[in-house]
C-alpha cells in the first residue's frame, strides 16, 4: 500500500562530509601499526580530531587552504598496450568552480586534446605500417610530431 501525502525526496548524499569521514578514518588507521579501538567504536571527540588531520592533509596536497579553487589540464596521450589514443584529464579537487569563460577553455581544451590524441593515433599507425618503424622509433617520431605542433601551433587553449 502506498503512503498518502508527499513522499519525501531521497536523502542526499553530503560527499564532502563523507570524504572527510574517510580521511579521518585514514588518518587515524594510518598513526598506529594497529588500531587501539576500531574507528567505528572510538569516541566522538577523538574521531573529529583525527578528521581535522585529514582535513590538513587534504588542503596541503590540493593547495585549497591557499585559495586555489583547483587546476584542470588535458594532454592527449597514446596508450601502446592498447593501441588506442586517450585524452588525459588531471583535475587537482573536486568539486572545483569555474567562471563561464574558465568553463569554456577547459572544453576547448578537451575538444584540442581529443583531436590530438586522434591524430597521435594516425602518425603511430603511419609509422608502424607504412614505414615499417618498431614502437620505440614509432614513439621517437610521435615526440618529434608532439615537438613540431607545439611550436606551430602554439600553446592549447589560453587561460581564461
Amino acid at each position: 500500500m502506498r503512503p498518502k501525502g508527499r513522499i519525501p525526496p531521497p536523502a542526499r548524499i553530503d560527499h564532502a562530509a563523507a570524504l572527510r569521514e574517510r580521511l579521518g578514518q585514514a588518518a587515524y588507521e594510518g598513526a598506529f601499526d594497529h588500531e587501539p579501538v576500531a574507528w567505528a567504536e572510538t569516541e566522538e571527540p577523538r574521531r573529529e580530531r583525527y578528521r581535522k588531520i585529514g582535513d590538513a592533509v587534504l588542503a596541503a596536497i590540493t593547495g585549497h587552504g591557499s585559495g586555489e579553487r583547483g587546476d584542470f589540464a588535458v594532454s592527449s596521450i597514446y596508450g601502446y598496450a592498447t593501441q588506442k589514443p586517450y585524452v588525459n584529464i588531471e583535475v587537482s579537487i573536486s568539486p572545483m568552480q569555474a567562471s563561464p569563460a574558465k568553463a569554456r577553455e577547459m572544453a576547448l581544451m578537451l575538444l584540442e586534446s581529443a583531436d590530438a590524441a586522434e591524430s597521435d593515433a594516425v602518425l603511430i599507425g603511419y609509422a608502424l605500417d607504412a614505414l615499417g618503424l618498431d614502437t620505440s622509433g614509432a614513439a621517437q617520431l610521435l615526440n618529434q610530431f608532439r615537438s613540431y605542433r607545439a611550436k606551430k601551433l602554439g600553446k592549447a587553449a589560453q587561460s581564461a
